[in-house]
């Protein structure tokens, strides 16, 4: 008995398994940018001015931002008063507690651009005086560049022509 064109097995006539399938080899992805259909560019920039805000003799948190998708972001901080202040870099995994990063002093009409030198889902900053019964105005600038992902194959070239 002649085996069957689409059976391997034993007995192909009488054969109810399914035809033996050559295995699939597992091609590994990443994610990489491309630009879309509409030929806009993958990445978005985003930016976030705050208002004035007073420094006190404590430090008084700003609003945090979730930063766990952002490539690259940083804070321009801006003394618009007559006294200096401290700013503080925090970052934190939840969103409820935070731990500092980094201080810096902003003196009267200075500025101070801060980066995280260490990575945590959220980050804010915190103000405060750096003389006691001084305070002074700090204007927050909140810049990000966040890049849209699409899945691709990472090798593409390494197809077996079989």
């Amino acid at each position: 008995m002649g085996k069957a064109a689409g059976c391997k097995h034993r007995r192909p006539r009488r054969c109810r398994k399914k035809p033996l399938k050559p295995r699939k080899r597992h091609i590994p992805r990443r994610r990489v940018c491309r630009k879309g259909k509409d030929g806009s560019c993958c990445q978005s920039f985003q930016s976030i001015e705050y208002e004035e805000a007073a420094t006190s003799d404590e430090f008084v948190p700003m609003p945090k931002q979730d930063t766990a998708l952002d490539l690259v972001f940083s804070y321009a901080v801006l003394n618009r008063g007559k006294n200096a202040a401290v700013v503080r870099l925090e970052v934190g995994p939840n969103g409820v507690d935070f731990v500092s990063d980094y201080e810096s002093v902003v003196e009267p009409g200075g500025m101070a651009i801060m980066t995280p030198s260490r990575f945590m889902h959220f980050t804010r900053l915190s103000i405060r005086s750096q003389q006691p019964g001084a305070p002074t105005l700090i204007q927050v600038y909140y810049q990000a560049q966040r890049a849209r992902m699409t899945p691709v194959h990472e090798f593409h070239f390494l197809r077996e022509n079989r």
